[in-house]
């Protein structure tokens, strides 16, 4: 058995396991609601640039105070409820951790010292999620939010990240006065926002209770983020919509930061409804196939379409398919019946008309699970467009090649050796659309400075890594003895930024003429959730397990291959892989996403016909972690 570095062929499924997000602007990112980012500190397990400044705190004003029983209870939220756990430090270091459930938490702390302050950390679809809050013992018994606006009132506190401020537990001066001072000075620089959106204008951003997905609250917190950079300690707040930007010195106190010009509220009158019949698209899309598959027809009227003006100026394209090439999919699609699309994340919503946009657009992301919620894709940069009639409509991703980016690491069953990824698979899926392009250039985290380049092949299919033909994988590390990696080091890796984003550029055949199509430059850009894995990290990484029925070796074609896999996880569904191959030409492959049992196993029986006397059998099966990096286990003979 030997490493195979070649990267087999990904077939074509409905949506992509891709990610996307907020695009990360500064070092560290908080997303508000409708997206996910990192709190304070950035993402808990990385390191956080710029050290631990004192803190700057005034003089305490109140004693710790030992309350008796006592709890706290509210809405830990980046925009989507957050998965994960709540944990509460009080003034003497003492900690207790609670469950989140549905984004709701209830911890007692009787006993314990206030003040308090809040750490809450796991996922917002998919991504590493940590925010912060605080209390005094006063607050015992009643509500305290942790979103990303209740982290940057605790950072101002602090006069520095909320996440350095946790870890130093150095908080027992908070004092109700403080917490007013610095939710009422955010407060005021946000109202015009809030007030837009329909918040009350005496809502309390630590205190007043709200409904993740149906506030008032959340959908002002739908068109805010929130980025900290961790060196110059200054947060930058954004309205998605209008792009207007205030920023906040934490080193500074509000009461010596009154001069603050709040962040515009214009440009939102429609905003509200918006967001609502936004996300109204994807669930009136996959409620088409609540109880089965459904015709094509039923599709196409949610659809974009260039030929009726009414849907708006664009025209529906997913992944370089067509609307009738998207809906074919679709309806055989059986992973669709009975599923969802959750963690509904709007990025952007663009209602500039110009020569850029010629319709309002909505920029988003979100998670297709089964009927059982297991998660099958992650997909971003979808965008929902705004007819005349006013009615919002999916018009896809708008690209005319289909990218599939992945973070894997893989496992050789017969060796153990381990490499560390990226894999890049690329495909033109109508050429009539994009021929003009010859290669593609990917830059980003990790990459050379000049980027790798990706060649068309000649017979179609997917495009290759310059130099290494039939391989779209780029190793960082790896200890697969003879494979051609980058060799980067550990701590190279672990450096990288915790949702490296990369950007795709087409080129024409003179390798130096951006490619475009329609008039624009055909560049596309891709994040992840979270950065790759160390080679250090991928050796100790828990891989699935997989036999074959009969063996890899005896297996010729023309009959069935069982593959039973053990090791899965159960929320994401696994990919089976089988290729045949007796030569260059002469290939045939197939691919499987299986949802798991509970207990992580599955299991998939192919059939593929015979190449004649195969030089090549090869197989693997994947599962995925937390944050969408996938873990392959093959083999090949």
């Amino acid at each position: 058995m030997t490493t195979n570095s070649a990267t087999p062929a990904v077939p074509h499924s409905f949506f992509k396991t891709t990610r996307s997000a907020c695009a990360v602007a500064l070092l560290v990112s908080l997303a508000a609601c409708g997206g996910g980012g990192g709190g304070g500190g950035g993402f808990a397990g990385f390191p956080v640039a710029g050290g631990n400044p004192p803190a700057t705190n005034p003089p305490a004003s109140d004693p710790p105070v030992v309350v008796t029983e006592a709890k706290f209870s509210g809405t830990a939220a980046a925009g989507l409820p957050l998965s994960g756990n709540v944990t509460v430090k009080d003034a003497k270091g003492a900690t207790k951790t609670v469950p989140l459930v549905d984004g709701h938490y209830d911890i007692d702390v009787t006993g314990m010292t206030g003040p308090f302050v809040f750490r809450a950390e796991g996922t917002v679809g998919g991504q590493r999620t940590v925010i912060h809050s605080a209390a005094t013992a006063a607050d015992a018994n009643g509500t305290i939010n942790i979103t990303p606006l209740t982290d940057l009132v605790v950072a101002n506190i602090a006069g520095r990240l909320a996440d350095q401020y946790f870890d130093s537990g150095d908080f027992a001066g908070v004092s109700p006065e403080q917490l007013k001072a610095e939710s009422d000075a955010l407060k005021a620089k946000l109202l015009p926002v809030l007030q837009a959106m329909g918040v009350d204008a005496s809502i309390d951003l630590l205190r007043t209770a709200f409904t993740p997905l149906s506030s008032a609250l959340d959908k002002a917190l739908d068109v805010l983020r929130v980025s900290v950079d961790p060196v110059t300690n200054v947060a930058t707040i954004t309205n998605i919509v209008t792009q207007q930007q205030i920023t906040d010195d934490l080193a500074v106190k509000a009461a010596q930061d009154a001069g603050t010009t709040p962040l515009s509220g214009n440009g939102l009158s429609t905003a509200a409804d918006d967001i609502v019949a936004i996300r109204k698209v994807l669930s009136d899309f996959v409620g088409k196939f609540a109880n089965g598959l459904p015709a094509q027809g039923e599709l196409t009227p949610l659809l974009t379409d260039s030929a009726k003006p009414v849907t708006g100026t664009y025209g529906f394209r997913s992944s370089d398919l067509t609307a009738q090439q998207f809906v074919e999919e679709a309806v055989t699609d059986s992973s669709l019946v009975g599923a969802s699309f959750t963690d509904v994340v709007i990025n952007r919503i663009n209602y500039t008309i110009d020569s850029n946009n010629t319709s309002p657009r909505a920029f988003v992301e979100f998670t297709h699970r089964d009927k059982n919620g297991v998660a099958f894709s992650n997909n971003q940069g979808m965008q929902i467009v705004k007819g005349t009639d006013g009615a919002w409509r999916l018009r896809g991703d708008g690209r005319v090649l289909d990218l599939n980016p992945r973070i894997q690491v893989s496992k050789d069953l017969g060796t153990g050796c381990v490499s560390t990824l990226l894999n890049f698979n690329i495909e033109d899926r109508n050429t009539a659309n994009s021929n003009n392009v010859a290669s593609v250039v990917i830059t980003g985290p990790g990459l050379p400075a000049e980027g790798i380049r990706y060649l068309r092949p000649s017979s179609g299919g997917f495009w290759s890594l310059q130099g290494t033909p039939g391989n779209s994988n780029y190793h960082l590390a790896s200890n697969c003895g003879g494979l051609p990696n980058a060799g980067l080091s550990d701590a190279t890796i672990a450096a990288l930024p915790a949702t490296p984003e990369y950007t795709f550029t087409g080129y024409e055949s003179n390798n130096t003429t951006v490619a475009k199509f329609s008039g624009f430059d055909i560049v596309y850009k891709h994040a992840f959730h979270a950065r790759p894995l160390t080679l250090g990290e991928a050796v100790a990484a828990s891989y699935p397990s997989f036999t074959t029925t009969p063996a890899l070796a005896d297996y010729a074609g023309d009959a069935d291959l069982a593959i039973s896999a053990t090791g899965l996880n159960p929320g994401f569904a696994a990919e089976f892989y089988l290729q045949l191959a007796a030569n260059p030409t002469a290939i045939v492959n197939d691919q499987a996403d299986v949802a798991p049992s509970s207990a992580g196993t599955a299991s998939k029986t192919f059939n593929l016909p015979s190449q004649g006397p195969t030089t090549v059998k090869y197989t693997f099966v994947s599962t995925k972690d937390a944050n969408w990096r996938e873990l392959v286990l093959h083999d090949q003979h």
